[in-house]
């Protein structure tokens, strides 16, 4: 990884930020301050592998999302701005990362020992996988970090309904970036997921990624 590709996730990203200030602020202002270096340093030390540069560059822009607000009134339930990414994916802290990414390793532990899957398979290296974002369903949006070809590429599992497949969500987490970027600028699609603004009755507005066939 070059420091030219750290300044194209960058790039990317004040891309998205900037969307977001000037479209949804309230997804925008759901977005945590950056992680310290001591809070990367002790997700790595829980993984026991450094953190794709891209990944570790994202912590250092932001520390996940704050949690969705609620209404103090009866009725009118959850406000979820943060969920800026399709399937309602909010991003996580690095606290988040290590609670998510031992989830992973239990699930590509329980693969194993029933042979499920070929280690050459997503779901037989789990364990080098790194969560980022969360749906509400038991889902995981990850980088993986085996060495070799995938190194980097950006996955969706919903491990909540049962698919252990994934779906190659971007070759690296500056694509996707840049991918959910045009979507939002333009009204188009990302996949089949397509950006539409969530009104809720506290009379505000966020991002909400609507499933099209």
């Amino acid at each position: 990884m070059t420091s030219i590709d750290l300044v194209a996730f960058d790039l990317a990203w004040d891309r998205l930020e900037s969307w977001l200030a000037s479209h949804s602020p309230a997804d925008h202002a759901a977005l945590r301050p950056p992680a310290t270096a001591s809070e990367i340093a002790e997700l790595e030390d829980h993984l026991g592998f450094a953190l794709h540069p891209e990944l570790r560059r994202l912590l250092e822009r932001r520390n996940g999302v704050a949690e969705p607000e609620r209404s103090s009134g009866s009725g009118d339930g959850v406000f979820p701005a943060g969920s800026i990414l399709p399937l309602g994916h909010r991003l996580i802290s690095t606290v988040g990362m290590a609670e998510m990414h031992k989830i992973l390793v239990d699930v590509g532990e329980d693969n194993a020992e029933a042979e499920l899957w070929d280690e050459e398979d997503l779901a037989g290296h789990l364990h080098q996988c790194v969560p980022f974002a969360v749906p509400n369903d038991g889902g995981f949006a990850f980088v993986d970090h085996r060495p070799g070809p995938t190194y980097g590429q950006v996955f969706e599992m919903g491990i909540g309904s049962g698919d252990l497949e994934g779906t190659l969500w971007g070759s690296h987490l500056t694509e996707f970036v840049d991918a959910i970027s045009h979507a939002l600028e333009t009204g188009t699609p990302f996949k089949n997921y397509w950006p539409i603004a969530f009104e809720h009755s506290f009379g505000r507005t966020c991002v909400e990624w609507e499933i099209r066939a």
